[in-house]
């Protein structure tokens, strides 16, 4: 992939979960943030799939970064995305991102590019912990979860400064591990199980490759932690809550949040049962622990 070598700054963003609204504010408030941005760097629950919604989502995305002056946005697949059609299109050219239109392009799992001075690493994927509520091959999909052998294989490639994953890690932030200490929807053992060996891998790949960053999306919540190491483990927010952005300076490798105007994201009150987990109002995540 081709980048500019000058770039200094690239944005990085949560899950956006095809919101049409929101990313017409979200890309302008980049701009406005941080002329000259040309990346976006996307966590996943981006919105890849092949019907109408996600052809549409797709053409806003590209209209709102054209107009911001975004080059391209590179996506780290999430566990909500169009796997089936993924696997077939990583399938026909192994180890090269797929694009999706002149801008937007999906990263293979393991796969290492370079912005300015700095080495990133893409790790996609992560357990949907409400797979049981959901039908295979429909909205669930087995390939969501990242296996041994891509882990071996990511590893194998050496260090990055910037590793970008879709899941959390074992001991990440305060945040994330509050929500995973809990468990209000009642999910089975197996769920839970399954959720564990997806962090287990995405886990053994930040120790691995020992980035100097972890960016992740997944867990719709925004926080960060700094281990004695001086490693940082960062989760954005998603659509519609604050701190889904963050801008990233390449040279020193700071990075603070970019704030977007707050727009409610509408929680689907149906089968995804993860989604109204995430997003439960601020007053039952406190009294879980009673």
């Amino acid at each position: 992939m081709d980048f500019l070598s000058e770039e200094t700054h690239v944005a990085i963003a949560g899950d956006w979960h095809s919101n049409i609204n929101w990313v017409g504010k979200a890309i302008p408030s980049i701009a406005r943030d941080a002329p000259g941005v040309k990346t976006i760097l996307h966590l996943g629950d981006f919105g890849i799939g092949s019907g109408a919604r996600a052809r549409k989502f797709l053409e806003a995305v590209d209209y709102w970064c054209a107009k911001a002056g975004i080059s391209r946005v590179l996506i780290t697949p999430g566990n909500h995305e169009g796997w089936a059609w993924l696997e077939d299109a990583f399938a026909a050219q192994p180890g090269v991102p797929v694009s999706l239109s002149s801008i937007v392009a999906v990263l293979p799992r393991g796969y290492r590019f370079e912005i300015g001075t700095r080495t990133f690493m893409s790790f996609g994927g992560a357990a949907s912990v409400d797979y049981e509520m959901r039908l295979a091959g429909v909205d669930w999909f087995a390939a969501e979860m990242p296996t041994q052998h891509d882990v071996d294989l990511a590893i194998r490639g050496g260090t990055a400064d910037v590793l970008l994953t879709h899941e959390t890690i074992d001991g990440g932030t305060p945040a994330t591990e509050t929500i995973l200490s809990h468990n209000p929807l009642g999910f089975s053992p197996d769920a839970l199980d399954y959720s564990r060996q997806s962090r287990a891998l995405v886990t053994q790949a930040w120790r691995g490759i020992t980035p100097t960053l972890l960016f992740h999306g997944h867990m719709h919540v925004a926080d960060e932690t700094r281990f004695p190491s001086g490693q940082q483990v960062i989760s954005l927010g998603r659509d519609g809550q604050p701190r889904n952005l963050a801008l990233l300076e390449l040279p020193t490798l700071d990075w603070r949040w970019v704030d977007a105007p707050p727009v409610a994201a509408p929680v689907r009150r149906t089968r995804d049962w993860e989604t109204q987990f995430l997003n439960r109002p601020a007053d039952e995540m406190s009294g879980e622990g009673s």
